[in-house]
């Protein structure tokens, strides 16, 4: 699977940036383009979301595989990884799979140990045919009713796209794998540890990543150091972008390697 993405430009050592579950490349353009300052920034589309093709499974192990085939084709040389929520957990996976490949890695908001899997609003939400609606303001009066958050609605609603003869939507993402997705269960199976430079941001309104996790995290990354945004909530990218922009540019200029060649030509 070549997964799609986005490239933010920059020089040096590839900055991988892994979007959580329902995000996308898109939803870090603003970030991206911020950090390529410090290294070839690229947000990529993990399987089954944004622009990248779908399949029948979604495992830690499928979206590992996933990415060290897409680094194998583009990039040369270890990288550095960005993971937010369930991106985290795959940056994790594959820092611990590959330390080879992986240069550091800076996990957001999300510890290495299995969550529930509790977005039923947001896959009935997603279940809605949205082929009738005209306009995003209908596709926004469709979903009220499920999801009266609006932020929360906003930000799926970026996986509507117009149908191939642009009267209607569709959702891009593939609702049925991500709905019986293993993901956020598989880190229980994970062995082992990564030597690296490693980063914790914990949003302070959030309860994913919390300070009884330390010893977990030092467990499998015991070179790990802790940031606590108390503004920001799940999505930092989101509620405190400033703060967080600011944290992850301490962290990859304080682990600054010799520059590589970025992309394969």
């Amino acid at each position: 699977m070549d997964l799609a993405f986005r490239d933010f430009g920059g020089n040096g050592t590839p900055i991988l940036i892994l979007h959580g579950l329902f995000g996308s490349a898109q939803n870090w353009t603003s970030i991206g383009r911020s950090l390529a300052a410090h290294g070839r920034c690229i947000a990529l589309d993990l399987r089954n979301h944004g622009q990248s093709p779908h399949a029948p499974t979604h495992s830690l192990a499928d979206s590992v595989a996933d990415l060290r085939d897409w680094a194998a084709k583009h990039t040369s040389g270890p990288v550095r990884l960005i993971g937010h929520s369930m991106g985290g957990l795959v940056a994790m996976g594959f820092a611990i799979a590959n330390p080879d490949l992986t240069d550091s890695v800076a996990v957001i908001d999300i510890a290495p140990h299995p969550y529930p899997l509790d977005h039923e609003r947001e896959f009935t939400a997603l279940r809605t045919d949205i082929s009738g609606c005209a306009t995003r303001a209908d596709l926004d009066a469709l979903l009220a009713p499920v999801l009266p958050e609006q932020a929360t609605r906003q930000f799926l609603l970026t996986n509507a796209v117009r149908t191939e003869g642009g009267k209607g939507f569709r959702w891009r993402l593939n609702v049925a794998a991500l709905a019986s997705s293993s993901l956020s269960q598989d880190f229980q199976n994970v062995r082992g540890s990564f030597d690296g430079p490693a980063l914790f941001v914990a949003g302070g309104r959030s309860g994913y990543l919390r300070g009884e996790d330390r010893p977990l995290v030092l467990r499998h990354f015991p070179r790990a150091s802790f940031e606590v945004i108390p503004e920001a909530d799940h999505w930092p990218q989101v509620s405190a972008p400033r703060e967080l922009q600011s944290i992850l540019k301490v962290f990859l200029a304080c682990n600054k390697t010799v520059p590589l060649p970025s992309l394969k030509s």
